[in-house]
């Protein structure tokens, strides 16, 4: 996917859109490298199967000073998936990491409530 927003370290994905009729995408300038946070992004997706989408990713603080940790809201693309829903706890070992490890798996059933304690 790459439709999505950041903004203060969170990335919301859009809902996808229909491609406009025979127009090609714009290219970007050979000049610009991605961001760090495009680059999280991309890695974080490369994690999950090809039928999940992340629909929230947040930057979240780190006890540890050069540990980079994201908390994903993460559901299967099809209809009537929503009861598939799972919050992902995504590790990188620090800013510039090319590689990331997934800490944390919390599926979402109807009756769970979630109680995220602390100010990150």
């Amino acid at each position: 996917r790459q439709s999505f927003v950041m903004v203060k370290g969170a990335a919301r994905l859009l809902p996808a859109e229909e491609p406009p009729p025979a127009d090609p995408p714009p290219a970007e300038p050979p000049c610009k490298a991605p961001g760090q946070q495009e680059q999280h992004l991309h890695l974080m997706m490369q994690l999950l199967r090809p039928q999940d989408a992340i629909r929230l990713a947040v930057r979240l603080e780190s006890a540890r000073p050069r540990r980079v940790r994201y908390l994903l809201v993460v559901r299967p693309e099809e209809a009537g998936a929503e009861a598939e829903t799972a919050l992902l706890g995504v590790d990188f070992a620090h800013e510039g990491a090319t590689c990331c490890t997934l800490g944390m798996v919390l599926p979402l059933w109807s009756d769970t409530q979630v109680f995220l304690d602390g100010d990150g």
